[in-house]
């Protein structure tokens, strides 16, 4: 491997796109301690994080880009690592002055790069651990999980409203990747046979996914709907104060860890070896085997009769059944906390 960059050098890391890619980026960013670009949705995380890095808001669009460019020109920076694989991010470095890039060799960069990294380094390597590979660090036989602090008057925002003592379960119907949801009407089904054992729903989303949220709350007594309630750092504070996060492979997965909430997460076409949450107090559920899993696909293509089911598209996903899902949660609601 190439070395990494030596001390003295004034340094950036461009961060991960998503939200799930940032957290687990969080805590080689933190050890690396180079300053951090980052989507501007995404710097709460940094902050929630306590990181010292100096923070770089990354915009979309043409106008985003061009101050992107002039902040890197104007910190003067003089070495730059990707976690992120697009050409783009290189194209961006270049522009803005750095003169050396460390980065996986994708997406038609390598030119672009001063220190390339083969991509066929990284399978095998729980996320966490490919960007402690990318930024030249040890990587970490028990991969640690970031840990955020949410800010205390979103925690006590939160906590007044939900109200009540009884245990507390969230659920995340949603996904940007069709591929990885779990149909609505069985996350609806579980938070019905969880409210019959005195358990409290809240369910989450963004604001396009109010509609969703609001077919998995409907019918669901005493059920909360707070789609498209929360920003980022209102989110880790709800989620910080469930027992219980029930929720498709998605960021907000991470973001439970990351606040100390446990998680059932529902795999798919995703591999939960490589982006699994890290540390103690989560269950993984999926379905029986299946030869085209993991496949790592965002939109399933396959069609016609299952392997298993009638029907072969997502067969992954409908595959897990409502069962296992209220036995894993009920595992996690009855454990002890000591």
């Amino acid at each position: 491997m190439t070395p990494v960059p030596v001390a003295g050098l004034r340094r950036i890391i461009r961060a991960p796109n998503h939200l799930g890619d940032v957290l687990m980026a969080l805590p080689s960013m933190a050890d690396d301690g180079a300053d951090i670009m980052v989507l501007r949705r995404l710097c709460p995380l940094v902050e929630m994080a306590g990181l010292s890095a100096n923070v770089v808001p990354l915009d979309r669009g043409v106008s985003g880009w061009r101050r992107a460019v002039a902040s890197l020109r104007a910190g003067g920076y003089e070495h730059g690592s990707l976690l992120t694989p697009a050409f783009s991010a290189a194209w961006l470095m270049r522009w803005g002055g750095v003169a050396r890039i460390r980065g996986t060799a994708t997406d038609g960069r390598s030119l672009l790069l001063s220190e390339r990294i083969s991509p066929a380094t990284l399978p095998g390597l729980h996320r966490i651990n490919q960007y402690r590979h990318i930024l030249g660090q040890e990587v970490d036989p028990r991969p640690t999980p970031p840990r955020l602090r949410p800010p205390e008057a979103a925690v006590a925002k939160w906590r007044q409203r939900l109200g009540g003592d009884e245990p507390l379960v969230a659920m995340f119907p949603g996904s940007n990747a069709p591929a990885r949801r779990w149909p609505p009407d069985r996350f609806a089904a579980v938070a019905r046979r969880l409210v019959e054992r005195e358990v409290r729903i809240v369910v989450l989303g963004s604001a396009v996914e109010a509609k969703l949220t609001a077919r998995v709350a409907a019918g669901t007594d005493g059920a909360i709907d707070a789609g498209g309630a929360t920003d980022l750092p209102e989110l880790a504070a709800l989620l910080s104060l469930c027992d219980v996060l029930v929720t498709n492979d998605t960021g907000p997965m991470h973001l439970a860890s990351a606040v100390g909430t446990p998680t059932v997460t529902l795999w798919g076409p995703s591999d939960p070896a490589e982006v699994c949450p890290t540390g103690p107090g989560h269950v993984g559920v999926s379905g029986p085997g299946l030869a085209c899993r993991p496949c790592f696909k965002n939109e399933c293509p396959r069609t016609g009769k299952g392997t298993l089911l009638s029907e072969a598209r997502e067969e992954c996903m409908h595959l897990i059944t409502i069962e296992q899902v209220v036995a894993a949660a009920g595992l996690l609601l009855e454990r002890d906390p000591a």
